[in-house]
């Protein structure tokens, strides 16, 4: 195994190697937490770990949790936003906001992160294009159309069994988005939010972070039908790392906890409301873990199964990186930051994947996407 991290490592190192999804934001607001010079903590991605793992960019995610910030869900979107350009004004040799495929490779080759922005939940445009608009104007170049929560147009694949698809405003939005050229990202969507969004839209989309229902059978996960569906319309399928999306075993353990794990939170929660303050997201994270830790690990064959799933399903050049990090209580045995990057690869190329195979695995897919979506655009 160490010769392919060997081999991992200078395939990194000659590749674009993008992650199309870490919620990191939440710390730099919540936690004051800076990119550079502070503790990891419980956190996940930092400019540490991006180097350690040879990681050279990646979305960076708004997400405005739907009861916390109930009636304020574009303002928290915009400090979120806010608070990666104010990283990068502060760490300008580190890190670089980017918004186009270019500005990307010309961050890799001065050295720096490539800070991309995305923006989870549709929730968080409040049924405007204008503040839709407004978000694409600060950097935003792809939107998740729901989080776990339907919005007032688009259905939610934690809604149960929900058959809402796209409603007639929901369409207008694909619409607005190809117009803008910002990605449409279908993970955490209805089933029937799904096929409405392919219908509708006319450039290729993405699922930033869902892994293989066929291996786990969670609601987030897509279809083999769903993701070849992406593919076929050259478009892209990031796999997530969070245990309860890849274990069927650890999703029950994870469940059968939950009345205990919501009781632990209420605690939680009760403490910073006794200060006049929200709980921010560390700490929901660090309660998580906590509980998350009492179940035995998934293996870290695992997680390389759904990226060799969907590599034999749908071929190399529709798959990609989406850890989900910084946003997820736990990952498979050995994957605990960015800087375990290179194990995937590693594991991939074990089992007889070519580094030409993997080459848009680790970001050049998710960037031929980002062009064709942007040059479709107005």
């Amino acid at each position: 195994m160490e010769d392919f991290l060997t081999q991992a490592r200078e395939l990194h190192a000659e590749c674009i190697v993008l992650d199309g999804h870490a919620d990191t934001p939440q710390r730099f607001v919540d936690d004051n937490w800076n990119w550079i010079g502070d503790p990891l903590g419980l956190g996940q991605l930092s400019a540490e770990t991006a180097t350690e793992g040879c990681l050279d960019g990646g979305f960076l995610i708004a997400w405005p949790e739907p009861e916390a910030w109930a009636g304020h869900f574009a303002a928290r979107t915009r400090s979120l936003i806010a608070s990666v350009h104010a990283q990068a004004v502060k760490y300008p040799a580190a890190l670089r906001i980017c918004r186009t495929p270019e500005e990307v490779r010309n961050a890799k080759s001065a050295g720096r992160f490539a800070a991309l922005i995305g923006v989870e939940g549709g929730h968080a445009i409040e049924n405007s294009l204008g503040i839709l608009r407004e978000f694409h104007a600060s950097g935003a170049r792809y939107m998740t159309l729901t989080w776990a929560n339907a919005n007032d147009w688009c259905g939610s694949s934690g809604g149960g069994a929900n058959p809402m698809g796209l409603t007639a405003f929901g369409r207008d939005v694909i619409a607005e988005m190809n117009r803008l050229g910002m990605m449409v990202d279908v993970s955490h969507v209805s089933d029937a939010a799904f096929w409405d969004v392919l219908e509708v839209s006319r450039v290729p989309v993405i699922a930033s972070h869902s892994s293989v229902r066929h291996l786990c059978d969670a609601a987030r996960n897509l279809t083999d039908e769903m993701a070849l569906a992406i593919a076929a319309r050259g478009g892209v399928v990031m796999v997530n790392f969070y245990a309860a999306f890849l274990s069927d075993a650890w999703r029950a353990a994870w469940n059968a906890q939950k009345p205990e794990l919501l009781a632990a939170l209420d605690v939680v929660r009760e403490r910073f409301a006794a200060k006049g303050q929200r709980m921010p997201f560390s700490a929901e994270i660090a309660v998580d873990r906590e509980f998350a830790r009492r179940i035995p690990p998934v293996p870290f064959s695992v997680l390389l199964d759904h990226f060799d799933h969907l590599l034999k399903l749908v071929g190399p050049g529709h798959v990609g990186i989406g850890s989900d990090f910084d946003g997820i209580a736990l990952s498979v045995e050995g994957m605990e930051t960015a800087a375990d990057l290179p194990k995937i690869t590693a594991g991939l190329l074990e089992r007889g994947w070519s580094p030409d195979d993997l080459r848009g695995v680790l970001g050049e897919n998710l960037l031929r996407v980002m062009s064709a979506v942007q040059a479709a655009g107005a």
